[in-house]
């Protein structure tokens, strides 16, 4: 997600998030050649170094030619880095038989030229397997979908969830978001869920 004009970052009681930088590579490096962490990311599994750095310069690429990507998060208490959230850009096809999944392509430039599409901005998060249970993913969530209703203006932001990632689907129970289909992404069935607006209102815990 690309930060307004005058904004550095986005704060929240306990974390800020910032744009990813290229001296985060290390780091994001690490993160996603965890087992644990990339059970229900992506392709499923542990991503090289090299795949990680193609992920890195598609997220720069994001800042520069589209309004948002993935931020890196920082707990103010250390200023330790402790993961990523944000907003990507996600291709969905748009036709597709009645019992078919529809595909959805993170990259637009790999999907079919022909497809019939329509883009979803995703609103994703990644933590570090030692910060899960604080809260830090619904609380850095919040933050990036109140800055993409009121800064970025969105009027529709979604999630793809695994439907066995129980620590994502407690955050989407949370901040009430619905259920709307499935999507095949990156080879693999997630649901998709759509944050509704009146979950702004809903307290965190």
């Amino acid at each position: 997600m690309t930060l307004a004009p005058g904004t550095d970052r986005i704060e929240s009681e306990r974390l800020i998030l910032r744009r990813i930088a290229e001296n985060d590579l290390e780091f994001f490096a690490r993160l996603h050649a965890d087992p644990d962490v990339a059970l229900y990311l992506g392709l499923g599994r542990p991503r090289s170094s090299e795949e990680t750095l193609t992920w890195l310069r598609s997220t720069l690429w994001t800042y520069e030619n589209l309004a948002f990507g993935q931020l890196a998060v920082l707990r103010k208490s250390d200023g330790m880095l402790i993961g990523r959230c944000g907003l990507s850009d996600l291709a969905v096809k748009t036709r597709a038989s009645v019992r078919a999944v529809p595909r959805a392509w993170y990259d637009r430039s790999q999907a079919p030229a022909d497809a019939e599409l329509a883009f979803e901005r995703e609103l994703g998060y990644t933590l570090d397997r030692s910060c899960w249970g604080h809260g830090y993913a619904s609380e850095a969530a919040r933050r990036v979908f109140d800055y993409a209703c009121d800064v970025l203006r969105l009027s529709r932001v979604i999630s793809l969830i695994h439907p066995d990632n129980m620590r994502s689907l407690r955050v989407a129970r949370r901040f009430g978001l619905q259920h709307e289909d499935t999507v095949e992404a990156m080879g693999h069935p997630r649901d998709r869920y759509v944050w509704p607006i009146a979950c702004r209102l809903v307290e965190q815990t």
